[in-house]
C-alpha cells in the first residue's frame, strides 16, 4: 500500500483506499480520495467544508510496467457558503491531480501531448498503442490545440524566408530569432503588408536577415524602417550562379570544343555517333525551339506582355521569361539527371575482365550480372560492351603487325561539360579545385574574352562574399557595370537597388543559414502529417518543437 500510495499523481491531496489487480487484462484500478477537508469556489474563490454530496470519477493514469493503471477518484461536492455568490454548489477542484471534465491524469496529459508534439497524429497513436494507451489521432491532436501559444521576447536579429503550404500554389513566412536559434511565428503568406504588421507590433528589431526577395524587402523597410536588413551570403553566390548559367548557355559551342578537346587529351573513346534519325529529330527540335526563342521576342517588341505571350504560344511564364532575358538563343542542356551514374557501375570491373580474358558473349555476360544481382536491362550493358569493342578496335588500329587483341581498360566518361557543371567548377571554392578543373578553366578561358571576363568576374565577387570583403565588393560593382556582359551589367544594377542590405551581407556575420535548417525542420513535420498539417496545427508543432 505504502509503494502504491507513492506512486499516485499526488501523495499530498489523494490517498489510496484501496486497489485490484487484473493480470489477464494486464489492469490496475486503484481507488483514492481526497485528503481536502475545505474547497474553495471556483466563482468567487470562497472556502468552504460543507459537503453537499460524493462521486465518483475515472481517470486514466500512466501505465506502470506493462499494466495500464485507472484511477477511481472519490470526489466530493460543497455548498458555497458566500450568499452573495452566482455558484451555490461546487465540486471541488484537484488542480495537481487533473483538471475539470477530464479523463485523464495531468500526467498522462503531459505524456501524450509530448507524444503529439514528437510524431504526430498517425505515428503518435501507433506509439501509444505500444504504451498501452487508448485513443484515436484526433484527440491526440487536441491536446496541441489545447496549448496555450508561447510567447517570444522580441529578438534584436530576426532571419525571415518563405515555405510552402502548397507547392507552386501557397506560401507562408516563417520568422526565427538568429540569437536564440529558434523559431518565434508563422506567417499565414509572404505578403509584405503581413510582415510589416508584425513587424510594427514587435518594435525593437535591430537587424533583418532576409534573401533577394523585393517582397520583404517592402515590408521590412514599411514595418522596421530602423533597423539594418542583411541580404544573405547564400543567396548572393546563388544568384551569381544563375547569372553565369545563363550566360555560360549562350556558349554552346564554346563549351563543346573545349568539351572534346578533353576528352582527346586523356585518350579517352567518345560516345557512340547517335544515328541519323536520332539526329535528324535534335536538329527538327532545336529548330522548333529556336522558332519559339524568335517569336517571343518578336511579340515581346511588339509591346505584348509575357502572360499573354505565354497564353498565346502554350508556354510557361518562366519560360518565357528565361528566353526574354538571354540575349542570344539558349542552347538545350542536358539535366542532371540525365548524367546520373548507372546501376551498371558496380558490375563494370568484372565485365572488363570477362572481356579481356575473351568472353564476349553479351547475353551471356548479362545472365552472369543477373545472378551477382544485377537489376538493369539488357541494352545498358550491351552499350558499355559495344564502346568497350570501339576502344579494342582503335587500339588495334593503332597497333602495327599481328598479334593478340590488346587488353581494355574500364570505361569512366566524365560527364559532359554543360553550363551548369561549367559553373560548378567556375564558383567551387579554391580548396576544393583540381588540376584537371582548374584546366578545363583555362581552356574555356581561351576561346572567347568573353568568357574569360565572365570568369573573372563571378570568381572575384565569390571571393568577396565568402571572405566578406566590402572594399573589393565595391570594385567587383564597378568592374562589373563597365563590362560588354548584358547578364552581369543587369546583376550589378539589381546589387546596387538592394545596396545596403548587399553591403551589410557581405560586412556581417549574420546569414540566414539557421532559417534554412528551421524549413527544413518545418517541412519534415509537414510531411509527417501526411496531408492534415493545416496552418494553425503546423504552427503549434513547429513553435513549440523548440
Amino acid at each position: 500500500m505504502e509503494f502504491l500510495q507513492q506512486l499516485l499523481p499526488s501523495t499530498q491531496q489523494l490517498r489510496l483506499e484501496d486497489w485490484h489487480l487484473d493480470t489477464a487484462s494486464t489492469h490496475l484500478s486503484v481507488t483514492v480520495s481526497s485528503t481536502q477537508t475545505i474547497a474553495p469556489c471556483p466563482v468567487c474563490q470562497g472556502l468552504s467544508s460543507r459537503v453537499h454530496s460524493r462521486y465518483e470519477r475515472t481517470l486514466q493514469d500512466l501505465t506502470l510496467a506493462q499494466y495500464s493503471m485507472t484511477l477511481q477518484l472519490q470526489v466530493r461536492k460543497f455548498f458555497c457558503i458566500n450568499p452573495a455568490c452566482l455558484r451555490r454548489i461546487f465540486t471541488e477542484r484537484l488542480p495537481d491531480v487533473t483538471v475539470p471534465w477530464a479523463r485523464r491524469t495531468n500526467r498522462l496529459a503531459e505524456a501524450l501531448t509530448a507524444i503529439a508534439l514528437a510524431l504526430g497524429g498517425a505515428a503518435g497513436i501507433r506509439l501509444c498503442q505500444q504504451l498501452g494507451y487508448s485513443l484515436c489521432r484526433n484527440s491526440l491532436l487536441q491536446l496541441i490545440f489545447k496549448l496555450p501559444m508561447p510567447t517570444m521576447p522580441t529578438p534584436k536579429t530576426l532571419g525571415v524566408d518563405d515555405f510552402a503550404l502548397r507547392k507552386g500554389q501557397r506560401y507562408g513566412t516563417i520568422l526565427v530569432d538568429l540569437d536564440r536559434h529558434r523559431p518565434i511565428a508563422l506567417l499565414n503568406d509572404r505578403e509584405a503588408a503581413t510582415l510589416a504588421d508584425w513587424l510594427q507590433q514587435h518594435p525593437g528589431i535591430s537587424i533583418l536577415s532576409r534573401d533577394r526577395s523585393k517582397t520583404y524587402k517592402q515590408g521590412m523597410s514599411q514595418g522596421a524602417p530602423d533597423a539594418m536588413q542583411v541580404a544573405d551570403r547564400f543567396h548572393l553566390l546563388q544568384n551569381l550562379a544563375a547569372v553565369l548559367e545563363r550566360f555560360l548557355a549562350t556558349q554552346t559551342p564554346a563549351l563543346k570544343a573545349v568539351d572534346m578537346a578533353y576528352q582527346q587529351e586523356l585518350r579517352q573513346i567518345p560516345l557512340p555517333t547517335p544515328p541519323a534519325a536520332r539526329q535528324q529529330q535534335a536538329e527538327q527540335r532545336r529548330a522548333r525551339r529556336l522558332e519559339r526563342y524568335e517569336q517571343i521576342h518578336r511579340l515581346r517588341q511588339q509591346g505584348v506582355m509575357v502572360s499573354d505571350i505565354a497564353h498565346h504560344l502554350g508556354m510557361g511564364e518562366r519560360t518565357v521569361s528565361r528566353f526574354l532575358a538571354s540575349p542570344q538563343f539558349p542552347e538545350w542542356q542536358p539535366h542532371p539527371r540525365h548524367t546520373r551514374s548507372s546501376g551498371l557501375d558496380p558490375y563494370k570491373p568484372y565485365l572488363v575482365e570477362q572481356w579481356n580474358a575473351g568472353h564476349c558473349q553479351v547475353k551471356q555476360l548479362f545472365a552472369q550480372l543477373q545472378q551477382q544481382g544485377y537489376r538493369g536491362s539488357y541494352p545498358t550493358v550491351a552499350r558499355y560492351t559495344h564502346q568497350l569493342r570501339q576502344a579494342q578496335r582503335q587500339q588495334l588500329n593503332d597497333q602495327s603487325g599481328r598479334g593478340s587483341a590488346p587488353l581494355v581498360k574500364g570505361i569512366s566518361l566524365p560527364p559532359p561539360l554543360t553550363a551548369r557543371r561549367a559553373t560548378w567548377l567556375i564558383l567551387q571554392r579554391l580548396e576544393q579545385r583540381h588540376n584537371e578543373d582548374e584546366e578545363i578553366i583555362r581552356q574555356l578561358q581561351a576561346q572567347h574574352p568573353d568568357i574569360a571576363t565572365a570568369i573573372t568576374l563571378s570568381r572575384c565577387f565569390a571571393e568577396s562574399v565568402r571572405q566578406r570583403q566590402p572594399k573589393q565588393f565595391d570594385v567587383w560593382l564597378e568592374q562589373a557595370m563597365s563590362s560588354s556582359l548584358t547578364q552581369f551589367q543587369r546583376f550589378a544594377r539589381s546589387l546596387q537597388e538592394d545596396y545596403e542590405a548587399v553591403k551589410a551581407g557581405v560586412t556581417l556575420a549574420t546569414s540566414n543559414g539557421q532559417v534554412e535548417g528551421q524549413v527544413n525542420r518545418l517541412k519534415m513535420l509537414k510531411r509527417q502529417m501526411y496531408g492534415r498539417a493545416g496552418f494553425d496545427l503546423l504552427r503549434r508543432r513547429v513553435l513549440f518543437a523548440s
